[in-house]
């Protein structure tokens, strides 16, 4: 039981430093954002990882580590444009990886698969759609939730070795470098004067990010990722809360409330199943 709390932990500090990361994202672009919030992270992860550190001699967990790392750079650049554009579409999108997760991860990790885990999957999944009414699309979000899913399998399959803190460190630390190529090919080199001013204002949601990690890192090397993953989601419910009093975004708040629910009975589901 504790494993599953410390994933609800991990998902109110992700939607706290989401939430905060949109005054930054004023100022600089997602990519440039991305690459500063996740060297920051893996800078405090740093003397905890310093602790487990140890060479694998493993091709197996580098390569997996290297693609854990490409996910989560992936994932989270996605997550930084979309919530520039749209917060709420954008996360409605993206909490569709609770869905995807209980459907993939009992194929690929041999984890059990219970109706319960399925229904609360799906429910989480449904409340995030009813949660953002309006009817938009994001691909940003949509590609956030199959990074992330995809991110947190092979994720899981590099856990088997432990090491969760090592772990999150390279993982993060790989995410900010796949930013340059990103850089390269998006055509805006990084504008780092811009950043010398602004990496301050990052280290307050890289600093919750930081938490985040640690707790759902650990809690992913000791139970099932299928159970994990979609716990996090509890972000969206405290993404609600953090958006109406900090961010004073009030608009459709009983449909946010409605799907708020939805979210929590999957989220019981899920624990349960």
């Amino acid at each position: 039981m504790i494993w599953l709390l410390m994933a609800v932990t991990a998902g109110f500090f992700n939607a706290l430093w989401t939430a905060q990361s949109k005054k930054v994202l004023q100022k600089l672009n997602p990519r440039e954002f991305t690459l500063l919030f996740r060297l920051a992270t893996a800078f405090l992860l740093f003397p905890l990882a310093a602790l487990e550190a140890v060479w694998i001699p493993s091709w197996r967990w580098w390569a997996l580590t290297f693609l854990a790392g490409l996910f989560e750079g992936l994932r989270t650049w996605l997550l930084a444009r979309g919530v520039k554009k749209d917060y709420y579409t954008t996360f409605a999108f993206y909490n569709l990886t609770p869905f995807f997760t209980v459907l993939v991860a009992p194929l690929l990790l041999k984890e059990a698969q219970s109706g319960s885990l399925l229904a609360g999957g799906v429910l989480i999944a449904l409340g995030a759609f009813v949660f953002h009414r309006i009817g938009g699309w994001s691909w940003n979000g949509l590609g956030g939730a199959v990074f992330s899913t995809a991110g947190v399998i092979v994720s899981k399959m590099a856990l088997e070795q432990g090491l969760p803190l090592y772990f999150a460190f390279l993982t993060f630390t790989i995410g900010a470098l796949v930013l340059y190529p990103l850089e390269a090919i998006g055509g805006s080199p990084l504008r780092m004067k811009v950043m010398e001013r602004e990496w301050r204002e990052v280290l307050r949601p890289a600093l919750w990010s930081f938490i985040a990690s640690v707790l759902f890192y650990v809690a992913l090397a000791h139970a099932p990722a299928s159970k994990i993953n979609p716990l996090v989601r509890a972000n969206l419910l405290f993404g609600f809360f953090l958006s109406y009093f900090l961010l004073k975004e009030t608009k459709d708040w009983r449909f946010k409330a409605l799907g708020g629910g939805f979210i929590l009975l999957g989220l019981l589901l899920v624990a349960l199943g």
